[in-house]
């Protein structure tokens, strides 16, 4: 018995055009489209339209996403047509219901993709959602589309957050060198106080807005203290260097601390590339972003031991390094505390049905933690029913982990059809290093 042909807006999907799109992206380039297009063959020999010149007035009049296929709507002098795109792994499958076929760019098509370039280039990665959409079904399981102002807006529902898509980057997972730290021995003597002396600030921010531009890093504050020496009265200043402490009696810990900070300041800034694009920095400067990011982890952990001993500590949540200048204002600064405690993980795969989902545990002494995500820290973690105690991670590969399912909800949904070839060597490389449960 022959079986239906898989068809997309009444053409089988073997009769659409393919475009090619930049490896390891959903990128079209005009370049790559006008290249394709100048040939006779591939607009047809008795063309009327010209390719790269000066494009014809066309009118994209509408936008509409439907089991997984984007048909824009267009207006060419007095005629009307509908272009169809389907957005496969590495290229792009466009057909019109006037001209196109799989030998055939045509007219409207042609013109269409033309239109949606900015730039030079049209980044299709917001209508890749491969599998999502079973056919008959009008309503997909994955994803909600809604129709907004100028277009459309497709989300993931929030029980899929962490859906995996093919091609989708995930954390490396190779090596995992623990950082040695030291411990403390017996009971810690505390730093001695005076009416005016020295704190720690763990200076902090959200790596994923735009307006960060650091990593977490300490940095020494200079403070009054109160009559009987219990609490802050008053801050004073933060401290940059070896002459803002001028005057004040400091212990030879807190001098090891003062060089820590100093060094971690000096490598905390995000470096960008020249449009202030984090996602399009160049190989270079990413590896100089890698390089310090790991160095301060390092610097963390000498840090650490040191840090017990102090007196007081606090939480700054900066906005940006820009704002950690001059003195800190004391409704910003908040109480915090550090633990010697390594958190661990570890992850559950659990079969549901369509798909897979793996889910991250993080546990300190044998217990639960229950992130606080509002306060992502990058290589030290808070439980949300402590907020105020922070633990370090052990190895970097533990951090990156945590940073990458910290914005899925700590959960990555994987469709059965894309588990083997995509994400089983994930799996199975995280099982090398941490406890992988079956659930």
């Amino acid at each position: 018995m022959m079986t239906k042909p898989f068809t997309i807006a009444g053409k089988p999907i073997s009769r659409f055009y393919q475009l090619p799109l930049e490896k390891g992206s959903r990128v079209l380039r005009l370049a790559v489209l006008d290249g394709i297009a100048s040939d006779p063959i591939v607009i047809g020999l008795h063309s009327t339209f010209s390719v790269g010149k000066k494009p014809e007035p066309l009118a994209i009049q509408s936008l509409s996403f439907d089991q997984g296929l984007l048909t824009v709507t267009v207006k060419l002098g007095g005629e009307q047509a509908k272009v169809y795109i389907a957005v496969e792994y590495d290229c792009l499958l466009v057909s019109c219901s006037i001209d196109t076929d799989e030998t055939y760019l045509g007219r409207y098509a042609y013109l269409t993709l033309r239109a949606m370039m900015r730039g030079g280039y049209c980044d299709f990665q917001p209508y890749y959602w491969p599998a999502c959409f079973a056919l008959g079904n009008k309503r997909s399981s994955y994803v909600d589309v809604a129709k907004k102002p100028g277009g459309i807006a497709i989300t993931l529902k929030k029980k899929f957050s962490g859906l995996f898509r093919t091609g989708d980057d995930l954390p490396d997972v190779t090596e995992r060198t623990v950082v040695p730290r030291e411990r403390l021995s017996g009971k810690q003597d505390m730093a001695r106080l005076a009416p005016v002396s020295i704190g720690y600030c763990f200076a902090n921010t959200d790596l994923q807005h735009f307006h960060t531009n650091h990593y977490p890093f300490l940095i020494p504050y200079v403070f009054a203290a109160t009559a009987y020496l219990k609490t802050i009265k008053s801050f004073k200043r933060f401290v940059f260097n070896l002459h803002d402490v001028d005057g004040i009696s400091l212990s030879p810990q807190q001098e090891e601390l003062n060089r820590i900070c100093f060094a971690m300041k000096e490598i905390a800034a995000i470096r960008f590339s020249a449009n202030g694009n984090l996602t399009d920095t160049t190989a270079e400067v990413n590896a100089i972003n890698d390089a310090n990011q790991l160095a301060l982890f390092k610097l963390w952990h000498k840090a650490l031991p040191l840090l017990m001993q102090q007196r007081f500590t606090h939480y700054f949540y900066t906005y940006g390094l820009r704002n950690v200048t001059g003195k800190p204002v004391m409704r910003d600064m908040k109480l915090v505390e550090f633990a010697m405690e390594v958190p661990v993980l570890s992850f559950v795969l659990k079969d549901e049905g369509d798909y897979y989902e793996l889910q991250l545990e993080i546990k300190v002494k044998g217990k639960s933690l229950h992130l606080n995500t509002d306060q992502p820290g990058l290589f030290l973690v808070c439980d949300t029913a402590k907020p105020y105690l922070w633990y370090l991670f052990e190895a970097e590969m533990d951090y990156k982990l945590v940073w990458f399912f910290s914005r899925v909800n700590f959960r990555v949904q994987v469709l059965k059809g894309y588990y083997r070839e995509f994400f089983e060597e994930f799996v199975e490389g995280v099982g090398k290093w941490y406890e992988v449960k079956r659930g």
